[in-house]
């Protein structure tokens, strides 16, 4: 019976929905005892770009839409005291529904990256503001003090999830896609993204590897559906539909947050960014930095176009050359299984390169900008020369 009620619920949870999937990681499940952040984020948007802000108490790199021209709404980010923030919208929270153009999100994602520096800073905020709250949220935060949580929002309250207590957190993560615990069963969506990333990240935990790279290839481009168990990777079919896999149509971008140990210093907070679908795209490592920059191709221009954006877009347009229709529901696996591996296999150098540098700068616990500043012009080049050429 339970079972019969689990997979009613998920096949009327199947919907095109602009969603997300996401997860904290305590520092106590990461093999260096680093806390982790994890959003895909689907958006209808269906692009990104990027924002270095300095005009709060805190600056902060994060994640906007293109049309967003004030950067009012910040999707995601990490800010100068090690504090970041991610968010999931719920479903299942208010009732009434809050319709999309009236939540505040990004509002207070922007606020909280400007002014809060530790778990117990965003709780506050979250207090001290007026209700109804308008917001309908699975906010994910962690700081660089060893925190790392839900809080599950809603309009006239939250609910904590710590991803430190091993009561609620056995294996030191918690996952949300767009329902809250706290919430209604039977309303929602994400159950099928959600039983996948579960399954994922358990077995991950197992083995002591819930690392950025996991989150950022095996999670972000899994092909196996959470609810059918269908695996594109043996997949026999020119076409197939694609909803509901933890990579969608309408993701827009990932982004994997790694924190610090609580001995280290905040500069050292990684954000890495995968701008544009993580089938059409590759990660690059982002700091914040005196210059306030990032590499070229992850710099929008005055038309609020970022390169990557426009190119992992692309891409896109080979995965799903559909263009009538219901076009957006169906990928070309042949192409999807010669692209992906490409991508990891650049990927992977870049990463390589990463983990390097950022070795040298924990031991010394500090950022040499030089290196930074040269670790970026290496991006720009390794980009045009190893992942243009996909274009073609």
């Amino acid at each position: 019976m339970k079972k019969t009620y689990l997979i009613t619920i998920l096949l009327f949870s199947i919907s095109i929905g602009y969603s997300c999937t996401t997860a904290v990681v305590s520092g106590k499940a990461t093999p260096d005892g680093r806390p982790i952040l994890y959003k895909n984020r689907d958006t209808n948007t269906l692009h990104s770009r990027l924002v270095y802000s300095t005009s709060g108490k805190y600056s902060f790199i994060g994640m906007t839409n293109p049309n967003d021209l004030e950067n009012k709404n910040i999707l995601n980010g990490h800010n100068s005291a090690g504090f970041a923030i991610m968010n999931s919208d719920s479903y299942n929270i208010n009732y009434p529904e809050i319709k999309e153009n009236q939540r505040r999100d990004g509002e207070i994602m922007r606020l909280a990256l400007e002014s809060c520096s530790t778990l117990e800073d965003f709780e506050k905020l979250l207090n001290s503001l007026s209700k109804p709250l308008r917001l309908s949220s699975n906010f994910g935060v962690i700081d660089a003090h060893g925190g790392a949580a839900y809080y599950e929002t809603g309009n006239l309250e939250f609910v904590k999830y710590d991803a430190n207590n091993p009561d609620i957190a056995p294996f030191g993560y918690i996952i949300r896609t767009n329902y809250s615990f706290s919430g209604k069963p039977e309303d929602g969506k994400g159950y099928s993204r959600y039983l996948q990333a579960q399954e994922l990240l358990y077995s991950s935990s197992l083995t002591n590897s819930l690392t950025p790279k996991f989150f950022l290839q095996d999670v972000s481009r899994s092909l196996v559906h959470g609810l059918t168990k269908i695996d594109l990777n043996k997949y026999d079919e020119q076409f197939s539909a694609f909803r509901d896999f933890i990579p969608r149509y309408f993701t827009a971008s990932v982004v994997t947050i790694q924190g610090v140990k609580p001995t280290e210093s905040p500069s050292l907070t990684t954000s890495w960014t995968i701008l544009g679908t993580s089938l059409g795209s590759v990660t690059i490592p982002l700091w914040l930095n005196s210059n306030k920059t990032f590499p070229k191709v992850l710099t929008s221009d005055s038309k609020q176009v970022t390169p990557m954006d426009e190119w992992a877009s692309a891409i896109k347009k080979k995965l799903f050359p559909i263009q009538k229709g219901e076009g957006s529901d169906y990928i070309h696996v042949p192409t999807l299984l010669v692209i992906k591996p490409k991508l990891i296999s650049i990927e992977n150098e870049i990463i390589q390169r990463c983990e390097l540098i950022l070795n040298e700068w924990r031991n010394k616990d500090k950022i040499n900008e030089k290196e930074l500043t040269n670790f970026y012009s290496w991006i720009d080049t390794y980009i045009h020369e190893k992942y243009l050429p996909l274009l073609k």
